[in-house]
């Protein structure tokens, strides 16, 4: 591929100066109140509106992004985190108030009536949602829970385990899980869970403290548990929750038997008795896949793949490193995790993720490169609504492109026998995976519709879970680390109920990998069309245009999981 030196320019602002200061709250108010003042005298005026506050947004959005990212990237450092909490305590928590009185005369307005419901009708209803969801005495508990989740980084953030005289954070020692020794496997195992288990109270009290501030926003705003108020949130507009305890169970009937399967094969071609937690991420064949060996190599593969996916991805993530909008490299005093985070104003995004050398580290940073494409895609929409997608339509953003650069791994597996293992342990991966998206989602409805429950009910109800959703593995002995198994699962304290659509999103990404192994090019094509639609259709439209079904029914997964085994067999 052709490299380019270009950078990622800041976009100019259409109706903002360039040097607005929104830091200081007296400025922020002040724009809102000329928001507010606006004349509608027409539905362009409507239109108009949505326009100049998006920008604003935008501005907002921007600042507290780069808070956000320089909190997570030094957790040791105090600072950040309370650069961040100002931020969001006295900045954005006051911006809901005049953001609700804003939607509120948009969507009030008898101009807005004269959109056109066929064009509009999806924007009306992301706004009437909003205003439903509104409450004035939630905002300072949305701002008390947004300091809560940062403690969770925090606390893992400052984990370390000396391991042969080196210290290592806990993201390190997952090397050593690989181990062909099966008692370095052992030790690293135990030290990391009992390094873990040392913040159990610790970790405990915090959630019972976001449980406590959730349910209260959520019967504030009228509803009888925060599993319902978040459902309604998230726009779950396409689905009920009833219908995702449909998706457990399809996955307990048509997804576990082949789980199942893989765990007798890990038993008998390592010879043991029992597959013991510590032995789960060890190679079979006993090799470990060494993509890289230093990050700068994990960019420039990465960059050669996107590249042959599609000119355009490869050149975005190109500028996006000339930019500095990377930090891959796992070290101590860094948030556990990756994501990746829309800079509105650059029209790119931040990528965020702790590499340590594994073949997991390609396809994460392939993960964060489909939501940096998708975040591209968008750059230009100038109504903001439109940009915040629901996380079952980002997911399949990103899943689809992990599945789809799979063609072209061997940028990092030059030997055809790792490019082939690195195939079947993504393929195994994306059913294998399934289980614990339903533990994870089943643990936190139970959680959410039981308010009073005690810890001793919450650890009974996670091991009754993953006794439903068990593949074999031999816990004996190991009862208290896996009755807090939950606690590394930072999406339960810090995103709760963003999860399930990991699982909605797999199926989809393996339909669109179908659809790209069959068509090449015009899958691409409905690929970048999905991305180009943003949040401006429903959920289940944008799938279409992606080529797929919105499904997550018996039959569908029926389908997806003998395609899964067909390719593992050409393999």
């Amino acid at each position: 591929m052709q490299l380019t030196n270009e950078k990622i320019n800041k976009i100019k602002r259409s109706y903002y100066p360039e040097n607005l200061e929104v830091t200081n709250w007296e400025n922020v108010q002040k724009e809102y109140e000329k928001l507010l003042e606006y004349k509608i005298e027409s539905p362009e005026d409507i239109i108009k509106l949505i326009e100049i506050s998006s920008e604003f947004d935008a501005i907002l959005d921007q600042e507290m992004a780069w808070k956000y990212i320089k909190m997570t990237c030094y957790s040791d450092q105090e600072k950040y985190e309370k650069d961040f909490n100002n931020f969001y305590a006295e900045i954005i928590s006051k911006t809901q108030p005049y953001d609700f009185k804003l939607k509120n005369k948009l969507y009030n307005s008898p101009e807005m009536k004269k959109l056109s419901d066929k064009k509009y009708n999806h924007l009306k209803k992301i706004i009437s949602n909003s205003i439903e969801l509104y409450r004035d005495e939630n905002v300072p508990l949305f701002t008390k829970e947004q300091e809560l989740t940062n403690k969770y980084g925090s606390i893992f953030g400052k984990l370390t385990i000396d391991f042969d005289g080196e210290e290592k954070t806990i993201t390190q020692m997952g090397i050593y899980l690989k181990d062909q020794d099966r008692s370095i496997r052992k030790k690293a195992w135990e030290l990391i869970n009992s390094k873990i288990k040392t913040k159990e109270n610790e970790l405990n009290e915090l959630y019972d403290e976001l449980r406590k501030i959730r349910a209260e926003e959520a019967k504030n705003a009228g509803f009888e548990n925060y599993r319902d108020f978040k459902h309604q949130q998230m726009g779950r507009f396409s689905y009920t929750p009833e219908d995702i305890f449909k998706f457990h169970e399809a996955v307990e009937k048509v997804v576990m038997p082949f789980v199942r399967e893989l765990t007798v094969k890990r038993k008998k071609t390592l010879g043991l008795d029992s597959v013991k937690p510590w032995d789960t991420a060890v190679d079979l064949d006993g090799k470990i896949l060494k993509p890289f060996e230093k990050v700068e190599d994990l960019i420039d593969n990465s960059m050669k793949i996107l590249n042959k996916i599609k000119p355009e991805y490869g050149i975005q993530f190109n500028m996006m490193k000339n930019t500095n909008l990377l930090d891959l490299e796992n070290r101590k005093g860094k948030s556990p995790g990756g994501y990746n985070y829309p800079l509105a104003e650059l029209g790119s995004s931040f990528i965020f993720m702790n590499a340590i050398g594994l073949h997991r580290d390609v396809v994460t940073l392939l993960h964060e490169s489909g939501h940096a494409m998708h975040s591209k895609a968008i750059s230009k929409e100038k109504i903001s609504y439109y940009k915040s997608t629901p996380s079952e339509v980002a997911e399949l953003a990103s899943m689809s492109m992990e599945l789809m650069t799979m063609e072209y791994w061997d940028e990092f597996y030059k030997d055809e026998a790792d490019l082939k293992k690195a195939k079947r342990d993504q393929l195994e991966g994306t059913l294998s995976f399934l289980p614990w998206c339903m533990t994870v989602d089943a643990f936190q409805q139970w959680v959410y519709t039981h308010p009073k429950h005690t810890v001793k009910e919450r650890e009974d109800f996670y091991i009754s879970l993953l006794n439903r959703f068990d593949s074999g593995i031999d816990w004996t002995g190991l009862e208290d680390f896996r009755k807090i198994s939950w606690m590394r699962q930072l999406h339960i304290f810090e995103v709760p109920f963003y999860y399930i659509e990991y699982g909605m999103s797999q199926l989809g990404a393996l339909a669109i990998y179908k659809n790209y192994k069959e068509n090449g090019a015009k899958a691409i094509e409905q690929y970048q069309d999905f991305l180009n639609l943003g949040y401006s259709k429903p959920v289940n439209e944008l799938y279409e245009a992606a080529g797929i079904k919105f499904d997550f029914s018996e039959k569908y997964i029926s389908e997806l999981v003998d395609f899964v085994k067909k390719e593992l067999n050409s393999l």
